[in-house]
């Protein structure tokens, strides 16, 4: 026994022994802890995520793509040291990888990236089913569509709208884009009183049936203006002499320049309203030609006229007692 003490080989040979049982008593030590603390002092728990996002990775130049879900659910499980973090920060991706895949309906399944290899993950749902379709663009004219409208006051009338840019480009799948059947500047006009001077209207697009169509709109903003007046009619006027004329003092006519009034007042009142009630002019105190200035007559249920007052010329004629005082003068 000696000897081999006393052998350096032997001494080699030994170290190495030691050497390997100490590295492998370690090595089990350690992994006796670590699967201690996996499976027994931290047990596996499960959570359920509601509503994450999912991200649809495609070449959005040339596609649109339909049938995917907004959000999806995603199940976590495994030790809460690892689970806790993720549940709380969703600092992870969902996402359904398109890129590759041509216009048609495919079958594809979601994935996920972020979350730690330490936990099972579920996705609901797993797989769906996707339509791809390629982009298309169009210019369309947009109207103007006016909501309530019948609060508008009575004695306005809404002129021709002007709508700035006029057209508009509608982009989407080639079979939403052939659905387009109007597009519209929505203006609510409920309060209006005076002319709208460029208002910025949203545009909505929407098929024959009215219902709203989920297109790209460029730009979804336009800006409308559009003339309110006050609702009016002309009415033709009747000037007629009232009162008696001085002795001796013959009035051959009374008349006015002006030929047409216009009146101002709610639909109902003004179709109905064929002419004005006729404009007395008094010459009581008429001796010689004279132009006078007389108000004109609001007829019941109109709210004003214009011109409120007109010029009226009187002319006068001299009787024959006159003629024959100028003649022996």
């Amino acid at each position: 026994m000696d000897s081999w003490f006393r052998s350096v080989w032997f001494i080699r040979i030994l170290s190495l022994l030691l050497a390997g049982l100490l590295w492998v008593t370690v090595n089990v030590d350690n992994n006796t802890e670590s699967d201690s603390l996996f499976f027994n002092d931290t047990p596996s728990e499960l959570e359920v995520m509601e509503n994450i996002p999912l991200e649809i990775r495609f070449n959005s130049e040339e596609y649109v793509v339909s049938g995917l879900p907004q959000e999806v659910s995603v199940t976590v499980e495994g030790p809460a040291s690892t689970l806790t973090p993720v549940v709380r920060q969703k600092n992870f991706t969902v996402f359904v990888d398109l890129n590759g895949l041509g216009p048609g309906t495919h079958e594809v399944s979601l994935q996920h990236t972020g979350i730690s290899n330490q936990l099972a993950v579920t996705l609901d749902p797993k797989t769906i089913e996707v339509t791809i379709e390629e982009k298309v663009s169009k210019n369309f004219e947009v109207n103007v569509d006016y909501i309530n409208e019948s609060k508008l006051n009575g004695e306005l009338v809404l002129g021709k709208a002007k709508v700035a840019p006029a057209r508009v480009a509608i982009t989407g799948s080639s079979s939403v884009v052939e659905r387009v059947a109007s597009v519209k500047a929505i203006i609510d006009i409920e309060d209006a009183a005076d002319s709208i001077e460029d208002r910025e209207a949203p545009v909505k697009v929407y098929d024959n049936q009215g219902n709203e169509l989920n297109v790209l709109v460029d730009p979804t903003t336009v800006q409308v203006s559009v003339p309110i007046t006050k609702r009016k009619k002309q009415l033709q006027i009747n000037v007629t002499a009232r009162g008696g004329a001085p002795e001796g003092v013959i009035v051959s006519s009374v008349s006015s320049s002006t030929k047409e009034i216009t009146v101002y007042g709610p639909e109902d009142v003004l179709e109905n309203l064929e002419e004005l009630p006729e404009i007395p002019v008094d010459i009581t105190e008429v001796t010689e030609d004279t132009t006078v200035e007389v108000d004109v007559p609001v007829p019941d249920g109109v709210r004003a006229v214009s011109p409120e007052k007109i010029e009226v010329f009187i002319d006068v004629q001299e009787s024959e007692e006159q003629k024959d005082e100028d003649g022996t003068t």
